[in-house]
């Protein structure tokens, strides 16, 4: 009876024929249940490049991942014309990002679209420090059971979405970090995901460049003893810690694919690495990573931007050797970017 009466809601004469997309392959077993035709978005956009034109993104993204995930929604935002979307929009800063693509394609396309606020009393964690919050987990079948409401967005809505998006898309990633920081109340998740972000480049205190604050909380995690990636994460969660809370957003094996970074970048001389012989061996347990001795001193110093593995996020790429941005914190203690040598009353214009 519940899953009918969901069924039923979920329907009206403007939805008809209406396209569902869910967050994560777990989300759309559970979408596809009460709705029809689902399809999923499996792509975390807070990891790697991301690129206005479609065709461009589809291209990086691949690149990036190795395959493409999200196969299915990607052929259905290419349509020409279509049906509404209707959402089924999970309380993340990733679900945020994805919905903001989603809009571009929208307005670009003329649909409507629809979104089902999975947790409309979520409004997220936002802790004093630099960081996000800890992603809030969800269990997509009870929500859908709570009959959560169908709201259709406005033009305005969507074109602001669709806007945040690109400017998530640009190179320079100033205009997107400042509206974040900004206060605005367009979605609750709006200042985790500018605290996300801008925590991903280096930081600029007085005079001293820094890591930025997701590369030092991992770093941190190092001894003189060899930890594997599992062993790091699995720490941090544990600990309910600050990087506990960026991993929720990040995933585990963003763990591996960092420190692999890092050793690569610096050819073993800040941190060292070996294969660690595991029984079962993955990403996450294949190989192992400690200091190299003497080499703690980039926690507190980061003697160049060029001395860090670069980033892509969006369109933008943290140390970037000849594009520096920056993270600073304004006078609340929200972080903001902006270019590296510049004024702060200048960043706007950049």
């Amino acid at each position: 009876m519940q899953v009918q009466i969901v069924r039923i809601q979920m329907k009206n004469e403007q939805m008809q024929g209406a396209v569902y997309v869910a967050m994560g392959r777990i989300a759309g077993a559970a979408l596809a249940k009460v709705s029809s035709p689902v399809v999923v978005d499996d792509d975390n956009l807070l990891l790697g490049p991301s690129r206005i034109d479609p065709k461009r993104h589809r291209a990086a993204r691949v690149k990036y991942l190795g395959g493409e995930p999200s196969a299915e929604l990607n052929e259905e935002l290419a349509r020409p014309d279509g049906p509404p979307v209707c959402v089924a929009l999970p309380p993340t800063p990733g679900g945020l990002m994805s919905l903001c693509r989603i809009c571009a394609s929208v307005v670009e396309r003329g649909r409507t679209l629809f979104v089902v606020d999975l947790s409309p009393d979520a409004a997220g964690a936002f802790p004093q420090g630099p960081g996000p919050g800890r992603a809030i987990v969800l269990d997509v079948a009870d929500a859908l059971r709570c009959k959560p409401p169908v709201v259709q967005w406005s033009k305005l809505e969507t074109t602001l979405a669709a806007t945040l998006w690109k400017l998530w898309c640009r190179r320079s990633p100033v205009a997107f970090s400042r509206f974040c920081a900004s206060g605005s109340m367009f979605h609750p998740q709006l200042a985790n995901l500018g605290r996300y972000h801008a925590g991903l480049f280096p930081r600029r205190v007085g005079n001293r460049l820094l890591l930025s604050r997701f590369d030092e909380l991992l770093l941190r995690q190092l001894s003189q003893e060899w930890l594997s990636p599992v062993k790091v994460f699995v720490n941090a969660i544990n600990a309910e810690s600050e990087l506990g809370a960026w991993l929720s957003h990040a995933g585990d094996l963003y763990v591996a694919k960092r420190l692999d970074d890092w050793y690569r970048h610096a050819r073993g001389r800040i941190i060292e690495r070996r294969d660690a012989h595991h029984p079962r061996p993955s990403e996450m347990t294949r190989r192992s990573f400690r200091w190299r001795a003497g080499s703690e001193g980039i926690l507190d110093a980061l003697p160049s931007v060029q001395a860090a593995p670069p980033v892509s996020i969006g369109g933008a790429t943290a140390y970037h050797p000849d594009h520096v941005w920056v993270c600073r914190f304004d006078v609340r203690g929200a972080p903001y970017l902006s270019r590296f040598g510049t004024a702060s009353s200048g960043d706007g214009l950049e």
